[in-house]
């Protein structure tokens, strides 16, 4: 709902946003930590499109904070029962904020931030068409909320499955700041799922989001997402001058 290192860095120059992770940070310090929801890092997500141009990427953005390795070799539960466990589990966690938020709105329903709060629950909770609603109502009110554009951008995909208007979203986002790192980043990656039956296009599409990127981290002096960013690109490349099959 995301490089953290990226959005830090920009701070600064974006709307501020209330985020969930912020207010349940006391309240579920405790608790025993939530896989992400994304369990792929971004890094290895983006080099199996390459390699795999069949297989699907994207934390992103999700968030970006949440692109961590992973052992490829411990052993696993298969993919469906692991979700739906730490799926069920999660909303099981957040089933109390929701309950609050939906109390809030009930009685205020013009509060902007409450419907914020509840959209990155449900966003959390990959209640996606009810995340979409929530997001909606924010964005509408405040248009020039980055952060809550691009984890809207990526509701969109998992609701439509529309890649190129989930595109449409963080190019809106990048209208408001032209040089967010996350924003441009995320560009890159929705820009490859939206092209996955071209494997050229896609690399060709994505790598300018990329140097724009690049070249904003080093800007921000975000040395570790640069090098993340620098990584990407030179498998990109790769891609972009191989033989035509």
């Amino acid at each position: 709902m995301s490089a953290q290192e990226s959005t830090s860095s920009s701070t600064e120059n974006k709307p501020s946003s209330t985020r969930i992770e912020d207010i349940l940070l006391e309240r579920l310090k405790n608790e025993p930590e939530v896989n992400p929801q994304i369990g792929k890092p971004i890094l290895l997500a983006i080099l199996s499109i390459i390699f795999v141009i069949g297989t699907v990427i994207y934390f992103i953005s999700a968030k970006p904070e949440k692109y961590l390795a992973e052992d490829q070799h411990k052993e696993q539960k298969s993919p469906r029962t692991a979700d739906s466990s730490d799926i069920n589990s999660k909303r099981m966690k957040f089933a109390p904020m929701t309950d609050s938020l939906l109390q809030v709105i009930a009685v205020n329903p013009n509060d902007d931030q409450a419907h914020l709060m509840l959209a990155n629950v449900y966003y959390e909770t990959e209640f996606w068409e009810k995340a979409k609603t929530e997001y909606e109502i924010f964005l509408k009110k405040n248009p020039e909320d980055i952060n809550a554009r691009l984890d809207y951008s990526f509701v969109i995909s998992q609701t439509t499955g529309d890649f190129k208007i989930a595109l449409d979203q963080i190019k809106k986002a990048l209208s408001y700041d032209a040089e967010n790192v996350d924003a441009l980043f995320k560009a890159g990656m929705m820009t490859i799922r939206a092209n996955l039956d071209n494997k050229k296009k896609a690399v060709r599409e994505a790598i300018p989001y990329f140097n724009r990127a690049l070249a904003s981290a080093k800007k921000q002096h975000n040395d570790k997402m640069a090098e993340q960013i620098e990584q990407v690109m030179a498998e990109l490349n790769k891609v972009q001058e191989s033989p035509a099959p």
